[in-house]
């Protein structure tokens, strides 16, 4: 998967933290850090110079230690920079100062603190292997990187002394940053858990990220900035979002900028402006990420153009307070809600009624009564916190009986609680708090009155409605268990089962956001379905979707237009879904032709295609034969959903009637899916014999056995994966080798060697991990019961002499190919441009293995007399 696909998924955790006072409220105690880093210029003319890099790490510095803004003191900011700033009192951006720096402000931000740390620059991979990364100070050679630039490692051992719950990380850095020659450069890698450096570790067992630390990229690191006439693009939105533009949250301005505020400005802005400016493809299609933890949305800039009018409106609730018109308790209430705009509904009605009662429109008799219609509206019936707090025990019960290890209910109510109150930025009350550290010890009972007592203060609000508090709980409370165990809500469930059952209901096509226009674009449509017949074609545009019935299928007065542009792709599918039968327009742009086409499409359910072969033919059908004259068929197969074995028994009897003389089952990138897929796909290839042993926790093992009956066994076969093959692509692959029956190439499998049981729950579903499986030979497939170290048993590692690793780059380009070939393309249209041939290393060692086979069994063949 590239690394793009991998930070967009990431930058989706998104949790909360109290909130940062602002520079003039009454409470002055926490500190506010900085530490800015830029560098234009190096010493290593291979290094690629970021021309404004330095003026973009003066500006931020200029705006960080604004008194009207932050105002960060000067003993408590650092510049380092390329070239000497005597105005500003840099210092020199050297490894040795950086490293100085970020261990000074380690050390001194306490909790409550907010730090800002800023690197603008270059970065190159540290390792041979290219997992290993490396920021490049200004003294930094890409030939003794090793020795002269800052480690990511060594950021990452000195931010995990930071006590600070509010960290924000600016970066803007390119890990390809310098020439190809004269030094030879490995090509860089993100790893599996990008910016680490940055996010840090909680020190759970769990190793979570550290609470409190958002990080903010300007691209994934993998290429460069856009820069513009005076600033990179990068830092001209932050600064346009710091100064102000991003205060947008809730009905009006309050004065202050959040990460949350600001992380939706740069997700918006950051690509219009790149798609303006943008004079390559690259540069209009740059994207920023957002690497969030627990708690990360703090405050971090004031915004001057409102400040004095809530400043004017604080004032004046001070002097109602000192006139005694209104208590100290009501006067704490007020400030808090006016100094920063509060995220419920219920909270912002009554930040109006502060603001009219302080501006003079609303008498204090007026104010109180109006405050307890509100917060009566908030309280939540006891029935319905002991409601919830059933559904809650109910999933504890569960888990208690089928996980795959034993756990305290007690603890598990401990956790969802704990998380509950995490994820709404609520601290827990004290009796509540009291009787956790006893939770162990409870009683179902107790702990069915602790859950109660515990959701009733929370009360009646947006982000718990609708069973967003079961949710939230369950799916916290279950964070704590392995990473295949979760609760699935209703919502997730509709994606989940399209995984696993290969149907959806829609009009059958693969669409993603075209970066450069802002609008959605079709990649391709499926094969056979309503939008295929339609004439929905690879590359149109869609620009408007018009809806003619409601999501139940209901006819609407007046149809829905709905344009497109800035649409999330998950939004779109949304809106085009919907009820079988039922039908949805699609207006489309189409290279080649004037004006708009528009196209009136029938919902069905859709079957998603799991088995695929070599390339299409000109019937948009798969071709599975990679080498005709050899007679060598290629498979690849994408999951193990229902369909998966029906379509490729379908297409293994096909072949069989032509001829088989060499076979290829790809499992690259299958992450696996049902065990019963799994269990009949390798049914299919060996003889009877042991295919799958599976162990619960509680009671017997069951072994899944094949039968002789249909086997095919008369051709040679070899099975390819690499470590994004898992569960179901392990237990085929390891029967395979187990059994002889193929050659096992590529790379090492990912090492997941657990059962997954499906428990429907409150419309969602419980997914436990219940049972290990084991390889025929009985060894351990599963990486998590060991230290997961190189030389221990785990997964299905490639036969003798048949290992061949790819680079990181080669991965990227080999999952892209895939999903390039499933592409039906337009055959009505020329390519603009060729396409480079990508070299698919793994599979052509599989096909000079095949063909030497092959010829061997000819030569044997022709010998015998």
């Amino acid at each position: 998967m590239t690394k793009a696909k991998y930070l967009g998924a990431l930058s989706g955790l998104i949790l909360v933290l109290a909130m940062l006072a602002p520079a003039h409220a009454s409470d002055a105690a926490p500190q506010r850090y900085a530490v800015v880093i830029g560098i234009s210029q190096y010493g290593d003319k291979q290094i690629i110079p970021r021309p404004h890099a330095e003026a973009d790490a003066a500006a931020l510095y200029d705006l960080f230690i604004d008194k009207d803004r932050l105002g960060v003191e000067a003993d408590h900011a650092r510049l380092l920079l390329g070239s000497p700033d005597a105005s500003r009192k840099s210092e020199p951006a050297t490894q040795e100062n950086i490293i100085k720096a970020i261990r000074w402000v380690a050390g001194k931000a306490q909790r409550d603190d907010l730090v800002l740390f800023v690197f603008i620059g270059q970065g190159a991979p540290l390792s041979p292997s290219g997992n290993l990364l490396c920021y490049l100070a200004s003294n930094s050679t890409l030939k003794d990187r090793a020795k002269n630039a800052v480690a990511a490692a060594d950021i990452g051992q000195e931010l995990d002394k930071l006590k600070s719950h509010r960290f924000c990380a600016l970066i803007d850095v390119n890990f390809n940053g310098f020439a190809k020659t004269p030094v030879s450069m490995p090509e860089p890698s993100l790893g599996t858990s990008p910016y680490k450096e940055f996010r840090g570790t909680d020190g759970s067992e769990e190793k979570l990220s550290a609470i409190g630390r958002a990080v903010f990229l300007a691209t994934n690191g993998l290429t460069a900035s856009l820069d513009l006439q005076k600033h990179g693009l990068f830092t001209e939105v932050l600064l346009d979002g710091l100064k102000g533009a991003a205060d947008k949250e809730g009905f009006e301005p309050d004065g202050v900028i959040t990460v949350d505020e600001l992380m939706e400005y740069v997700d918006k802005e950051l690509p219009e402006r790149a798609r303006k400016y943008g004079k390559s493809t690259e540069e209009r299609q740059q994207r920023p990420f957002v690497l969030e933890s627990r708690s990360s949305h703090f405050a971090l800039t004031r915004n001057p153009a409102v400040a004095s009018k809530m400043e004017a409106r604080l004032t004046k609730l001070g002097e109602l307070e000192k006139d005694q018109k209104v208590t100290s308790e009501l006067a704490a209430e007020g400030r808090k809600l006016l100094n920063r705009m509060p995220k419920l509904k219920a909270y912002q009605a009554l930040r109006r009624d502060y603001e009219r009662l302080v501006e003079g429109k609303m008498s204090v008799e007026e104010f109180t009564k109006d405050r307890e219609k509100i917060l009566k509206s908030m309280k939540l019936k006891h029935a319905d916190a002991v409601a919830f707090a059933t559904k809650v025990i109910r999933s504890t019960e569960i888990i208690h009986d089928e996980y795959v290890k034993s756990i305290a209910q007690g603890e598990l109510v401990g956790w969802a609680i704990r998380g509950l109150y995490v994820q709404v930025d609520e601290k827990i009350p004290a009796n509540i708090r009291e009787r956790l550290e006893k939770a162990k010890s409870l009683s179902e009972s107790d702990l069915t009155n602790l859950l109660a007592d515990a959701r009733e203060p929370l009360g009646q609000r947006e982000d718990l409605a609708n069973h967003k508090d079961v949710d939230i709980s369950l799916q916290r409370m279950m964070a704590h268990l392995d990473p295949y165990t979760t609760y699935i809500d209703p919502e997730t469930l509709a994606r989940f089962q399209q995984d696993t059952t290969g149907k959806f209901r829609g009009v059958g096509i693969t669409i993603r956001e075209d970066p450069s226009r802002g609008i959605l674009k079709v990649v391709t449509p499926l094969l056979g379905s309503p939008a295929y017949k339609a004439g929905i074609k690879a590359g149109d545009l869609i620009t408007e979707i018009t809806r003619i019935v409601d999501d139940e299928g209901n006819p609407l007065e007046i149809s829905e237009k709905i344009s497109t542009h800035g649409m999330t792709t998950s939004d779109a599918v949304k809106k085009i879904q919907g009820k079988p039968g039922t039908k949805i327009q699609l207006t489309v742009e189409r290279e080649g032709v004037d004006g708009p086409l528009k196209f009136e499409i029938s919902r069905e359910v859709i079957e998603i295609e799991t088995v695929t072969g070599a390339n299409r033919k000109e019937n948009d059908r798969w071709n599975y034969y990679i080498d005709p004259a050899n007679k060598i068929c290629y498979v690849r197969v994408t999951t193990f959903a229902r369909n998966t074995a029906r379509d490729l028994d379908k297409v293994l009897k096909s072949l069989d009637k032509k001829g088989i003389n060499g076979f290829i089952l790809d499992l690259r990138f299958n992450p696996g899916g049902l065990l019963s897929s799994a269990v009949e796909i390798s049914d299919m290839f060996v003889d009877d014999g042991l295919i799958v042993t599976i162990r619960p926790r509680v009671g017997s093992q069951t072994p899944y056995r094949g039968s002789h009956e249909g086997s095919l066994l008369n051709f040679p076969m070899v099975c390819l994966v690499n470590g994004m093959s898992a569960s179901g692509s392990e237990i085929v692959s390891a029967c395979l080798q187990d059994h002889q029956r193929a050659i096992i190439m590529g790379e090492r499998s990912y090492g997941k060697g657990s059962v997954q049981s499906i428990q429907p729950f409150e419309g969602g579903e419980l997914k436990l991990t219940t049972a290990s499986f084991w390889r025929p030979n009985g060894k351990n497939l599963n990486k998590a019961s060991t230290k997961g170290r190189d030389d221990e048993t785990w997964g299905v590692s490639p036969n003798k002499g048949f290992t061949l690793n790819l680079t990181e780059k080669e991965r990227d380009q080999l999952y892209e190919y895939q999903r390039d070939t499933e592409v039906i393309p337009r055959r009505d249209l020329a390519p603009k441009e060729k396409k480079n041939e990508f070299k698919d290393r793994q599979l052509e060692m599989a096909l000079q293995y095949l063909r030497g086979q092959i010829k061997t069994a000819s030569n044997l063949t022709s010998k015998t007399p």
